[in-house]
């Protein structure tokens, strides 16, 4: 690896991707969960790609390709750098981003020149901004009791909110519940604003002539897998962990999710039925009644149409 035989730096922490353009590249992966991104190269005296000291005239760094999703830090004397996510900046981009820079390790009259590449995932979807009475919130930073503008009822108060992560290996023994990316626009004009990730089952609101027509419905709530058609609605197969919200108010409501309509957490038997013991307490606990009988929480907020009725909706939807 490297561009001179007899001297090469390494990044530590082994994150080698590939070496061309005269470049070996460094890649690290990272989602709006994470803040920083770190790492440190040293010199290689091995060429085995794991470091060892440092280069004795110390390392330059390159200016990022863009600045704008974040800042770069870094020491020229130890070789180790900071990335600083700005992660509104990410999330109002409506995409993935990627970030690069160079570093160079000097020795004498030797020199390495390496790429460091930074791939930041809007995909994961604690980033999904949520239309609060303070703004749009992202889903992970809401809390009991923070007000969610909703269609029917206006602002209501959050009563209780979830979630439940899935890694690579859950999703790879259960790929029915990768998630479903929504693409900008896909729902309408500015419906998402950005693309959207959600669960397969989770309901996004349509209307329009289709739904009058086939469903007999100026509206109606639709399971987000049913709509995919590999144009601007696809499984999510690039997303190795996921985490999917659930948010919860008195009723079933429809709130603005990335600016598009979407259920809040309904309930039924069959969602209950997905819940591990210590949530099923902690609902319990704030509707008593609700495993006792789920049907008491209320109706849904519109008409759901099943998977199998949904192909009449594939395509470019109802607009």
């Amino acid at each position: 690896m490297g561009s001179n035989n007899k001297e090469n730096i390494s990044e530590v922490s082994g994150n080698f991707t590939n070496s061309e353009d005269g470049f070996d590249t460094w890649t690290f992966d990272a989602s709006l969960a994470d803040l920083t991104v770190e790492g440190d190269f040293d010199l290689d005296t091995n060429l085995d790609g794991v470091g060892g000291p440092e280069a004795s005239d110390g390392y330059t760094f390159t200016a990022l390709n863009t600045s704008a999703y974040g800042s770069l830090s870094y020491n020229t004397t130890t070789g180790k750098f900071t990335f600083t996510i700005d992660k509104a900046a990410v999330i109002a981009s409506g995409s993935d981003q990627v970030i690069s820079f160079t570093v160079t390790g000097y020795s004498g009259n030797k020199s390495d020149p390496d790429k460091v590449q930074i791939n930041i995932a809007i995909c994961v979807q604690r980033g999904t901004l949520i239309k609060t009475a303070h703004g749009e919130v992202a889903v992970e930073e809401l809390e009991p009791g923070d007000q969610v503008l909703t269609l029917d009822s206006g602002y209501q108060p959050i009563r209780w909110i979830g979630s439940r992560k899935l890694g690579r290996s859950d999703l790879d023994h259960a790929p029915a519940l990768r998630p479903i990316r929504i693409g900008k626009g896909a729902l309408g004009p500015d419906s998402p604003v950005r693309d959207l990730i959600v669960s397969p089952q989770h309901r996004v609101l349509l209307s329009g002539w289709k739904a009058e027509l086939y469903f007999g419905a100026p509206e109606i709530l639709v399971p987000a897998k049913s709509l995919v058609n590999d144009i601007d609605i696809r499984v999510a197969r690039d997303i190795d962990d996921v985490e999917y919200f659930h948010v919860l108010f008195d009723r079933h409501e429809i709130m603005m999710t990335n600016g598009a309509p979407t259920e809040s957490f309904f309930p039924g038997d069959y969602v209950l039925d997905e819940l591990n013991t210590a949530v099923l307490d902690e609902l319990t606990a704030i509707f008593p009644d609700l495993l006792a009988n789920p049907a008491g929480f209320g109706y849904s907020a519109r008409p759901s149409v099943r998977p199998s009725e949904a192909v009449v909706l594939r395509s470019r939807l109802l607009h």
